[in-house]
């Protein structure tokens, strides 16, 4: 597991994490964007202050954005080699199933 950054951009952003990085890796949100709904302007945005456009292509409604929050603070806080422990916490608060 790697995280979706940029060497140039870390620090511009407060975690450096990025929806895409130009290595073409994608953040846990950045995979959910379409293609062709992308754009570099959304780099640094929560995933809550996304255009509409997105989230309702994406399928998403308010009751998704705290989930995707979440998950987004969890990705762009934690080290890759922490987040098998953190998204079992977070199955666990959402009483989801957690197999890794």
């Amino acid at each position: 597991m790697k995280q979706s950054v940029d060497a140039e951009t870390t620090g511009r952003f407060v975690s450096g994490c990025m929806y895409r990085s130009s290595e073409g890796l994608k953040c846990a949100i950045g995979c959910l964007i379409p293609d062709e709904l992308y754009d570099p302007k959304y780099e640094g945005v929560q995933v809550k202050n996304l255009p509409m456009e997105i989230l309702d292509k994406i399928g998403l409604n308010q009751n998704d954005y705290l989930f995707l929050s979440r998950l987004q603070l969890l990705h762009d806080t934690y080290q890759p080699d922490e987040w098998k422990e953190r998204l079992k916490d977070m199955a666990d608060l959402y009483s989801l199933e957690f197999k890794y």
